[in-house]
C-alpha cells in the first residue's frame, strides 16, 4: 500500500452506549490504500480550536485547526473507522481508485500523443 488519501470525518462518535452515539468528534484520518481497495488507517488528527486576535480573524486566519490525536483517542477513532464507519472508508477508497485509474489513463493517452507527435 503506497497510496494515501485524507478522509475527513464529522460527528464520529467515540462512544456508542445503548445505541446512543456520544462524544462526537471531527477530524481527519490519513488512509493508506492499495490497488485492490485494501486499506488501513495511517494516522489520525482531530479538530482543535485556537484563539485568534481580531487582526488575525480579519486577515482570514481560521480558528479551527487539526492537531495530532493522542494515542488513546486515535485508537478509539481507528476502531470506529474500521468498524461501523468502514463502509464510508471503502466508498472513499473506491472513489479514489477510480480517480487514480482515470488519471493514469489520461497520462498514458498524453504520453502516446506526445510520442506520435515526436516530442
Amino acid at each position: 500500500m503506497s497510496n494515501i488519501l485524507s478522509f475527513e470525518f464529522e460527528e464520529l462518535p467515540l462512544v456508542i452506549a445503548n445505541g446512543i452515539p456520544a462524544a462526537l468528534i471531527n477530524g481527519c484520518a490519513e488512509i493508506k490504500y492499495g490497488r485492490y481497495a485494501d486499506w488501513c488507517v495511517d494516522s489520525v488528527s482531530i479538530e482543535g480550536y485556537q484563539s485568534l486576535t481580531p487582526e488575525e480573524r480579519a486577515a482570514g486566519k481560521k480558528p479551527w485547526v487539526y492537531v495530532a490525536a493522542p494515542e488513546e483517542i486515535a485508537a478509539l477513532i481507528e476502531q470506529r473507522l474500521e468498524g461501523e464507519w468502514s463502509g464510508k472508508i471503502n466508498d472513499a477508497v473506491n472513489e479514489q481508485l477510480a480517480s487514480d485509474r482515470e488519471d493514469a489513463a489520461e497520462m498514458r493517452a498524453d504520453m502516446r500523443r506526445d510520442e506520435m507527435m515526436g516530442m
